[in-house]
């Protein structure tokens, strides 16, 4: 198509700001439930980029073609702001002399939109795409219909209709036509892998309330997430915590609906049950279900939601998952609980339970106070590692299973399963082949490897066996199995081990190496499943159609340093550091971020509380071996210090 000029000015002066032309590629239809729409743009003149984005209220374009008169358009007329901003950043990627493409996305389905950044979502880490931008709303309705020939000469016209933008990976040595229409052919086929999944639905939607009972974050930075995902899909969050918690103060009203304060304890006092239902009654409207994301509340929501109208797993069932004593003899083991030192050493010397002996809090997240016992006097370090204040005083005792451990995760609905994969935990500090970080009988994490070289035939007997576990349990919406399996082959065929049962999303950096690696959001999931919204957690889902785009390792640098330190953090930013020295590694980083700040005080491994100092999402396209050396190179690269 011929070109047509574009230029930004400022409305109070009529200042040009920026001038380029644009262009139409010669998009062929792919039949694929979207039109897109590929424009080249070439720079002409720029006064500053940067000011025109600045000014976003003050600027109008001025669009016309070879033959027509100049047509005035004001930000509105985009659609909206965020289309607005997604064109101006294009302009300012073409500033440096080289044509640019941006590709549209028009939904050629009649209905609404599953979740409004959907698009970015599935695209993350796509090796065509620069940027990606939506531009919907949560329930945004679209009328299926195409881009006619008219409206292709209208700029803001074809921003108007697209539910999403995608500037383009720029490629030197194809500025020309011929190669932006090969580039854009080869994003088709990426967007049919990524986008084959229905992410426009006719089922009508609405908005759902759901009552969050502990925020489980100490920081914003640590827990947005969470309510990012809410807001993308149209779902009001009231927060029932302790007064005084972040979320209750008017900067972060935005994030949740309402905030109840609400007296919470962990472990929770008995009378929490009075407490959740009295606050949800409090809350005076109607809501669509109730959750925690903290283990340890999840028996007492069980109790509460019948009070309030509303349902969850039964509450026995939930005891036994969020009790790892309860979950091991549920399994079928050995196991014996304790609560003191007393208690350990009868049991060790009353039962014929062999060494070596695993000691865990009964109430226990990452790891905390797990720890290998290969003697009585291993067993006294180990009962005095638990931090009864987080972990209470219950602690179980079962064997040691020698193997590799993995994590099982699994999406279910109404007992059906949706979504399962397998990661890799690769040996941890307390395993007998496992990397000492210096603390050698603590668990810390190290590495967790997606997706599992575990044979096809052992992936098969994971799903089967914990599915089995679980529809046995009575948990039949959505849960996080951690396992162990021989770790080589034997005269004897192979047989999971079950470690515990966690009826949960990952934690929140967790969740964000399977959004990335399969385009499936658990902590978006979790959300949809509490308020019932079953058609979009199936279609939400559903992975990219040819598997996991890329191996990736979600690689934990743990703290640790010599107990003779005072334990106080003495580094910047270990993850900037390390990017600035290395962008070569860098380029192979989905996420990464610096958990502590200097002058911080870390608690050491050994007082059975876990702290990492960051972590880092490295991918490999070539393959697991490349991806496991890219990992060692990033631990071998981090620098910080203790003083």
């Amino acid at each position: 198509m011929v070109s047509q000029k574009v230029q930004v000015r400022s409305k109070s002066h009529e200042d040009l700001l920026l001038e380029y032309s644009w262009s139409l590629l010669d998009t062929p239809s792919t039949g694929n439930p979207w039109q897109s729409v590929d424009i080249v743009f070439r720079h002409v003149f720029s006064v500053n980029a940067n000011d025109a984005s600045n000014r976003l209220e003050d600027t109008y374009i001025l669009d016309s073609g070879q033959n027509t008169a100049p047509q005035k358009y004001g930000p509105e007329a985009f659609g909206s702001h965020k289309a607005f901003q997604f064109f101006l950043r294009c302009l300012r990627a073409a500033a440096t002399s080289r044509p640019r493409v941006a590709k549209l996305i028009v939904p050629l389905q009649k209905g609404h939109i599953v979740r409004s950044d959907i698009i970015p979502l599935r695209l993350r880490d796509s090796q065509y795409v620069e940027t990606a931008v939506s531009f919907a709303e949560p329930f945004q309705s679209y009328t299926g219909s195409a881009i006619t020939l008219p409206d292709a000469s209208n700029l803001p016209a074809l921003f108007s209709a697209a539910t999403a933008g995608l500037l383009l990976q720029h490629n030197v040595e194809s500025d020309s036509d011929p190669g932006f229409e090969a580039m854009s052919l080869a994003v088709e086929s990426d967007l049919e892998n990524r986008l084959s999944f229905p992410w426009i639905l006719s089922e009508p939607m609405r908005r759902r309330i759901l009552i969050l009972v502990d925020a489980n974050s100490s920081h914003p930075e640590d827990g947005v997430g969470l309510y990012h995902a809410a807001r993308v899909l149209g779902i009001d969050i009231v927060v029932l915590d302790n007064a005084g918690h972040w979320l209750e103060g008017p900067e972060y009203a935005h994030w949740r609906e309402a905030f109840i304060p609400t007296r919470l304890t962990n472990p929770p006092e008995e009378d929490v049950v009075d407490r959740i239902v009295e606050s949800v009654k409090a809350y005076g409207k109607p809501v669509d279900g109730i959750v925690t994301f903290a283990d340890s509340f999840w028996p007492y929501i069980a109790q509460a939601a019948p009070q309030v109208g509303l349902q969850t797993a039964s509450q026995e069932a939930l005891r036994i998952a969020t009790n790892k004593y309860r979950t091991s003899v549920f399994a079928g083991h050995q196991a014996y609980r304790a609560s003191s030192l007393d208690e350990a050493l009868d049991v060790a010397k009353k039962t014929d339970i062999p060494y070596p002996l695993i000691v865990k809090p009964c109430d226990g997240w990452s790891s905390e106070g797990v720890s290998r016992v290969d003697n009585l006097d291993a067993l006294t370090m180990a009962v005095h590692a638990i931090d009864v204040s987080r972990h209470g005083t219950e602690f179980v005792i079962e064997k040691y299973c020698d193997g590799p451990e993995v994590d099982v995760n699994f999406v279910l609905l109404d007992g059906e399963v949706l979504f399962f994969e397998v990661c890799d935990d690769l040996p941890k500090s307390a395993d007998i082949n496992g990397p000492s970080v210096g603390s050698l009988h603590n668990f810390h994490e190290l590495n967790s490897v997606y997706p599992s070289a575990l044979p096809s035939q052992e992936i098969d007997l994971l799903r089967r066996s914990f599915l089995d576990t679980l529809r046995k349990l009575g948990l039949k919406d959505g849960s996080n199995v951690i396992d162990l399996s021989p770790r080589a082959p034997t005269q004897q065929p192979p047989t999971p081990w079950l470690i515990e049962i966690n009826p949960r999303p990952l934690g929140m950096t967790g969740s964000q190496i399977i959004e990335s690696t399969y385009g499936i959001d658990y902590w978006g999931l979790a959300l949809l499943v509490a308020v019932g919204d079953k058609a979009r957690v199936r279609a939400l889902s559903q992975p990219f159609k040819h598997g996991p785009q890329y191996t990736c390792i979600m690689a934990f640098i743990p703290a640790d340093y010599p107990v003779s330190c005072q334990g106080i953090f003495d580094s910047e930013d270990i993850c900037a550091d390390l990017i600035a020295r290395r962008p070569d590694l860098a380029r192979h980083i989905s996420r990464c971020a610096c958990l502590v700040k200097r002058g911080q005080r870390i608690a050491h491994p050994s007082s059975g509380r876990h702290t990492f100092l960051a972590y880092f999402n490295i991918f490999s396209r070539v393959g697991r071996k490349e991806a496991l050396n890219l990992a060692r190179e990033v631990r071998e690269e981090v620098r910080y210090s203790f003083i």
